[in-house]
């Protein structure tokens, strides 16, 4: 095992290192071996109860256009739909060959129920830090697949989800073939309280 130094050092480099990037090889999967050892890396996410609520779903080749077709079909029935999104619903899961459904189960108690989504964002977390650790792009996306009844209705069947699964998020993933845009890191917003 490594020194508590250098462990520190390798943890910290990789979380400043991990930036959103949709600069992908399009053409280039990730292998499954590596996507599995991503989503084995997810679930040890901290999870007080133990209930194992991630939910995975690895989406590539054409199930990405179909699903995106799924998405935007169900979009454009809504009266209100513009046309601009309705086609970026289409296209959204073509931007990485490997896109990845994370969603999490639903439980009767409440606070097991709101406990179970943020164990998923934490498990998100650990595959956006391992997808960089290992040289890949990563970006966690949302949208109306998500939060949309009418739309993610349709895009949870088709994804093989409990109609009760809440999706947390689509993760993309590819080679790079560009660095991601650059940001400001904020500073963060602490209080100390001593008494």
């Amino acid at each position: 095992m490594a020194d508590t130094g250098t462990r520190w050092t390798t943890v910290a480099e990789v979380i400043r290192e991990r930036r959103s990037n949709l600069n992908v090889d399009l053409e280039r999967v990730i292998p499954r071996d590596i996507v599995d050892d991503l989503v084995n890396l997810a679930v040890v996410a901290p999870n007080h109860y133990r209930t194992n609520p991630c939910r995975f779903v690895v989406v590539t080749g054409n199930a990405r256009a179909r699903l995106g077709n799924i998405a935007a079909t169900a979009l454009a029935a809504k009266p209100d739909a513009q046309d601009s999104v309705v086609e970026r619903q289409r296209v959204q899961f073509l931007r990485a060959p490997t896109v990845l459904a994370v969603a999490a189960a639903p439980d009767e108690d409440p606070i097991k129920h709101f406990e179970n989504k943020y164990t998923v964002a934490a498990a998100v977390e650990h595959i956006l830090l391992g997808a960089t650790a290992a040289g890949l792009a990563s970006a966690w996306r949302s949208g109306p697949a998500m939060v949309d009844p009418a739309v993610s209705t349709p895009v949870k069947e088709a994804l093989g989800l409990d109609t009760g699964d809440e999706i947390i998020g689509f993760i993309y993933l590819g080679y790079p073939i560009g660095p991601p845009g650059s940001r400001e890191t904020p500073s963060p917003q602490v209080t100390y309280l001593e008494a």
